[in-house]
């Protein structure tokens, strides 16, 4: 068969009974307080008095807690702060040392760049002067003589008349 209860209990139930309970003792001392105030005169006095240290001793407790939570943070603090200098600032100077030669590399591409660009326009203003233009000239001239020689072959030609066209009509 199986394991399980019939009818289990929540845990909330028990949660619920324990602070009834607890409810309930705190109740009962703070009758048998109040009676024994009313009772006895002296106890009042005692009553305060006791009141009065246990207030100091968790004032003083809790004045030692914070203390220890200080040192906690200054002890983290300083790690976080001894951690930083050894491992992110050189890290940091080891990036910065790069990133300069990268832009000292930048600069010396940047200047044979500019001399590459200034080399290929002289380059291309030679050529068009020296080569394009001359050759422009001679496709000129020998455009115009091809335009010569025909005009020169059609009037050297004789002029055959046109052949009439047949048109038939049908009737």
């Amino acid at each position: 068969m199986n394991d399980y209860p019939i009818n289990p209990k929540p845990e909330s139930a028990g949660m619920n009974r324990a602070l009834v309970i607890g409810g309930g003792i705190l109740a009962v001392v703070v009758v048998v307080i109040i009676v024994l105030a009313v009772i006895y005169p002296g106890f009042r006095e005692a009553l305060r008095d006791f009141s009065i240290i246990i207030l100091a001793l968790f004032q003083l407790i809790g004045a030692i807690v914070m203390a220890l939570v200080a040192v906690a943070l200054l002890y983290a603090v300083r790690a976080i702060d001894k951690s930083t200098r050894l491992t992110l600032v050189p890290k940091l100077e080891e990036l910065s040392t790069k990133l300069d030669d990268v832009l000292a590399n930048t600069k010396s591409v940047t200047a044979d760049v500019k001399k590459s660009t200034a080399a290929v326009t002289t380059t291309v203003s030679i050529i068009s002067e020296e080569i394009v233009g001359p050759a422009i000239r001679v496709s000129g001239y020998i455009q115009g003589i091809k335009a010569a020689t025909a005009l020169i072959a059609q009037r050297i030609k004789p002029k055959v008349p046109p052949k009439p066209t047949e048109t038939t009509h049908h009737d």
